[in-house]
């Protein structure tokens, strides 16, 4: 019988993304790509054996891997949402947070949704591919035209572009596909067939997971001024996607309805300060750190000082933007904001008694939140809209929290009124009133800041008490 002999080491992706160096072998006809490879993360291998040397290729059937990504193509291409009312920082924490939340449920609601978060993680984690193999977690998940790639192995996440992952995932289908054409096993020619056949199962199932609702679903939120073809709109899908599971289905309705009658506007002076801002933005550290830097930025751009007081609704208005409200009572819903090629952006705020937007802080924190979105977000993570306690991306929303604050009341600025105050209770009144922020937002920026290093055990424990809302000021 004849040698099997070993393709050249092929190695596919960008050395500052996701790589997959696959050698495979020209094995029998039966074959399902048997070789050996190796994936990487920035340059860092994540798939690996231990050879006499140290680290080693993967001897594998890799037929596997075409196997996961023609089956899953439409949800690794289009789903972006958690399958459990969840925030994890990265998809890595997913389950992590999963099993939190699950701590005092009831068993069978437990069980339900076990079993919908491993399917999630059955069709975004590649390590799911491989049959009679133990391989270390590798989850890819798209955020708009941004991904998240979290290796386990390497307890990293890599933010990167989606469209450099979509490439290199499908230049390995493509890869491994030619390899198999000819193989009569079965498996190989069934991992074949799903994956020539990725594009025609994409659209069967592109509304229904870009809107997060079934067809009937769907069909039951149509009628008056809801017309069927408004799922054809990227941010009617976002929206919709945000909020499913999250408010009642009027609410919904309304927040649609909202966006449909909102015109497109046009935002030069926006469009002028995002593309400012995002040529110095680097997508590096953690999130807060980046919400810092920006709304620094803005600031600069703006003209204003540290000290200056800024009322984003002025802004707002200012660059074009539609601010609107509505009163869901009940709603955990603060805010929504969504742009596209026919309507918006819009904000639309929730104004209802008790909603965190009903209080003039509250609004003032949320206008500035959306603010960041619309500036850094709709050419990354949030490219149609973005739902302010909604199924919204905690990546994006830890930013945009950082950048309200910071925005709104300078951790600096905070620190020089601490610094040259008396009394604590005294100055955190005098920054309330000078800059229209809360007692929790004004305590974190000071707790943040500079100064924290040198308060008293009374004072930081005030401090503890704002952030949670408690011992107001008076």
């Amino acid at each position: 019988m004849a040698k099997a002999v070993r393709s050249e080491p092929r190695l596919i992706g960008e050395p500052d993304g996701l790589q997959v160096e696959l050698c495979l072998s020209n094995g029998p006809p039966q074959g399902l790509a048997q070789g050996q490879g190796r994936i990487l993360l920035a340059g860092e291998p994540v798939w690996h054996a231990q050879g006499e040397n140290g680290e080693a290729p993967i001897e594998w059937t890799w037929g596997d891997l075409l196997e996961f990504l023609g089956r899953w193509w439409p949800w690794l291409v289009l789903e972006e949402t958690y399958p459990v009312p969840v925030a994890p920082l990265y998809p890595g924490f997913f389950l992590q947070e999963a099993e939190r939340r699950w701590i005092d449920m009831p068993a069978e609601q437990v069980e339900a949704e076990e079993e919908a978060a491993h399917r999630f993680i059955a069709r975004h984690d590649l390590a799911e591919a491989f049959k009679g193999i133990f391989l270390p977690s590798l989850i890819v998940l798209r955020q708009g035209r941004k991904c998240h790639v979290s290796a386990a192995s390497l307890r990293k996440t890599l933010v990167c572009s989606w469209d450099r992952v979509q490439r290199t995932l499908e230049a390995v289908g493509d890869y491994l596909a030619e390899a198999l054409q000819e193989s009569d096993n079965e498996r190989a020619r069934r991992a074949v067939a799903w994956w020539e056949r990725r594009e025609t199962r994409l659209e069967e199932h592109e509304l229904d997971i870009t809107t997060g609702l079934s067809a009937s679903s769907r069909r039951h939120l149509e009628g008056g001024s809801l017309p069927e073809e408004m799922w054809q709109l990227p941010e009617i899908r976002a929206v919709a996607r945000m909020t499913t599971g999250v408010v009642l289905e009027a609410d919904q309705r309304e927040l649609l309805a909202r966006v449909l009658q909102s015109p497109r506007r046009d935002t030069a002076e926006l469009d002028r300060l995002s593309a400012c801002i995002l040529s110095e933005f680097r997508e590096i550290g953690p999130p807060h750190e980046q919400g810092y830097w920006a709304a620094m930025r803005l600031r600069h751009a703006l003209g204003l000082s540290g000290k200056d007081p800024v009322d984003p609704k002025a802004y707002l208005e200012a660059w074009g933007i539609e601010v609107d409200s509505v009163a869901q009572e009940g709603s955990p819903i603060d805010a929504m904001t969504a742009w596209g090629e026919r309507h918006g952006p819009i904000i639309v705020i929730n104004l209802a008694p008790g909603a965190r937007s009903a209080h003039s802080f509250g609004e003032r924190a949320t206008l500035a939140h959306e603010v960041a979105h619309l500036l850094l977000d709709r050419e990354g993570a949030l490219p149609a809209a973005e739902v302010l306690g909604g199924r919204t991306p905690e990546y994006p929303e830890k930013r945009a929290r950082a950048f309200a604050a910071e925005f709104l009341l300078p951790r600096e600025t905070a620190a020089s009124f601490v610094r040259d105050g008396a009394d604590l209770r005294a100055v955190a009144i005098e920054l309330r009133d000078a800059y229209g922020v809360s007692s929790e937002l004004l305590a974190w920026q000071i707790s943040n800041s500079s100064v924290r290093s040198t308060l008293s055990q009374e004072e930081l424990t005030l401090l503890e008490q704002w952030k949670v809302g408690q011992g107001e000021l008076h």
